[in-house]
């Protein structure tokens, strides 16, 4: 499989509406299809969810996702900006908990992930390096 060559980046500005978790899911789904990141695909877009999700759940306003590639070294960042108040931390969920294992799933699953703080807010990110299968 080859890599995209070129940089990129897209924005998506989404409601405060829970029905638009499914539209970032799609979103990001498409956008790597078009590159031709399906190895990192399935990931991306759990990952995105996540964080999209906690955003709407801290906030009260509209979130921007942001997804950038790097060719070199192959490289997506995908961020999630929102405006509510504090900063998530990973934590164990317990047994019986229906929530509470968003940031655990991306601390797990990304190569590395942070949390920028802002005046009217923060953004919490991801990066995964693509890694291509073979047969691709």
């Amino acid at each position: 499989m080859r890599m995209p060559e070129e940089a990129w980046s897209y924005g998506l500005f989404i409601p405060h509406d829970p029905r638009a978790i499914g539209v970032v899911r799609a979103t990001i789904r498409s956008i790597l299809k078009a590159a031709r990141l399906t190895c990192i695909t399935d990931t991306a877009e759990l990952l995105v969810s996540e964080l999209a999700t906690n955003a709407y759940r801290s906030a009260t306003t509209d979130t921007f996702i942001s997804m950038e590639w790097e060719p070199e070294p192959p490289d997506l960042r995908v961020a999630v900006w929102d405006t509510g108040p504090g900063l998530p931390e990973p934590r164990a969920a317990r047994d019986g908990d229906e929530s509470g294992r968003g940031l655990a799933l991306v601390e797990s699953c990304a190569d590395d992930w942070g949390i920028d703080r802002y005046p009217n807010g923060k953004a919490v990110w991801f990066t995964m390096s693509a890694k291509p299968h073979p047969a691709e």
